[in-house]
């Protein structure tokens, strides 16, 4: 049939299949030097598992990391800079050349690789430095001094980098503010805080916005959001409305403000209904207004079903995701973690973006698979992984003929990592790494099934990814 409208087909020639970590995650040598102490540092050390210290020590095998990422055909690697490896007290009066001298490094050889650099400056690590001395993203203090940390980091390294992502999953960690190391035994007190270090964040990724627009205009940069897309339990219009609510409160209000460059009325009548009141000062909105984002960073990995409850999330606060309840859909394949495979979702999930924000470039920046996973005469048969990356990539294929502007896909994770919660139990890696929950062992890595099944799916373009049935569960593809 001859294509009278000009529609794209395919993925373009020039797509970016890449693959994601984050730099606590991966990079180890949490102590080495010179790099400061982080909020994810302090959680790791609580964990009963492995911590930050060592974790798959991507630190010292970057080389050989990097080696495999070219091996695979990767053509774009997002990962993350720790704020504390370049000022380890957050606001230090100089950059540590230690840590710019690494991260140099490691951009150079992607550069050499021709893998495109997708650059995260805040990955869940908050200088704790910081925190000590004036309570981190709970004070305004935080804005500029992030903005100082993004701007050196900008104009060291945006020679190389041309896609930014300032802050990953904003909304999560303003809604768990543990997560940036924000404490208080008063319950309305730490919504308050929460709120507070959202609305700072806000301003402070509109500043870098504002800068990086003005240092690199032909560059990319925009927020890497956590993408809930949830479905009532039934047809009754208040779950459907508490589904709807939630996915805005979690994902859309961080698209929202960065495109939009003002808070949404959803989010102002939260707060008022919550008794929360926000440090808003003259000139913000004119901040929020002059910087905006130019694309969106998803992170999108399941649907989630839910329907009303009288029980109280333990981990988010009152008001964002309380008083639901997490419905299992057996008819789907589920994760021992309560991921579910639907990769239909993703297509519709984008879909939704694409209407609210028409033709904005998206980069699916984590999409992934976990299993618990052991080495079999130096072989990992990650069957579900291959049916879970074949599924959603067919349906991101489907999306861009829907004319959504996807420019990138990244899953989670290239290396198996560290998951706070579940250590190494909890593999996502395209690569097996050979280390368990208590013992560092050799380090090797081992690419898995899943690893070659990509790798062809890059060097085909992914014409060898097909359409399964939503139950079928094919042991090769």
């Amino acid at each position: 049939m001859t294509n009278q409208f000009h529609l794209k087909e395919d993925f373009p020639q020039d797509f970016l299949w890449g693959a994601s970590t984050s730099a606590f995650q991966v990079e180890g040598a949490a102590n080495e030097d010179g790099k400061g102490l982080t909020v994810a540092d302090l959680r790791s050390q609580k964990s009963k598992y492995l911590d930050t210290s060592v974790g798959v020590d991507h630190y010292h095998h970057i080389e050989e990391d990097v080696a495999l990422m070219a091996k695979l055909g990767l053509k774009s690697y997002r990962f993350s800079i720790s704020w504390a490896r370049i000022f380890p007290n957050g606001n230090d009066q100089e950059p540590n050349q230690k840590g710019i001298a690494f991260y140099n490094k490691l951009i150079n050889l992607l550069v050499e690789n021709k893998i495109e650099p997708i650059v995260t400056l805040f990955h869940f690590d908050c200088p704790v430095g910081i925190i000590k001395e004036y309570g981190g993203w709970s004070n305004r203090q935080a804005i500029s001094d992030y903005y100082r940390y993004a701007k050196t980091v900008l104009e060291l390294f945006g020679d190389r980098v041309k896609y930014w992502l300032t802050i990953n999953e904003q909304s999560l960690i303003a809604n768990v503010p543990a997560m940036n190391g924000i404490t208080d035994s008063d319950k309305h007190q730490l919504r308050q805080k929460g709120e507070n270090s959202n609305y700072y964040m806000f301003l402070a990724q509109a500043k870098v916005y504002a800068l990086c627009h003005k240092l690199y205009p032909e560059s990319k940069i925009g927020p890497a959001v956590s993408y809930m897309t949830n479905f009532p339990y039934d047809h009754t219009s208040a779950n459907a409305l508490k589904s709807k609510s939630m996915e805005d409160m979690i994902s859309f209000i961080d698209m929202d403000v960065a495109l939009r460059g003002e808070l949404p009325s959803y989010y102002k009548r939260y707060l008022l209904d919550s008794n929360i009141e926000l440090d808003v000062q003259d000139g913000d909105e004119q901040i929020l207004q002059n910087g905006k984002a130019n694309f969106l960073g998803l992170n999108w990995y399941s649907t989630s079903v839910f329907k009303l409850s009288q029980e109280q999330s333990p981990k988010m606060l009152d008001g964002v995701i309380s008083n639901v309840e997490k419905v299992r859909d057996d008819r789907l394949m589920n994760s021992e973690w309560d991921f579910s495979y639907d990769p239909v979702g993703l297509r519709f999930a984008l879909q939704k973006v694409n209407d609210r924000y028409p033709n904005i470039p998206i980069i699916i920046t984590e999409c992934g698979w976990p299993e618990r996973e052991e080495l079999e005469e130096g072989k990992v048969h990650d069957t579900k992984r291959i049916k879970y990356l074949n599924g959603h990539i067919y349906e991101l294929r489907e999306a861009i003929k829907d004319g959504v502007n996807v420019i990138s896909f990244n899953p989670w994770s290239f290396l198996d990592l560290l998951s706070v919660n579940d250590g190494m139990d909890k593999r996502y890696g395209l690569v097996f790494v050979n280390r368990d929950n208590y013992a560092e062992k050799d380090l090797v890595r081992y690419p898995k099934d899943s690893y070659y099944f990509y790798q062809k799916v890059i060097a085909t373009n992914a014409q060898n990814v097909v359409k399964l049935n939503i139950d079928e569960d094919k042991e090769e593809i």
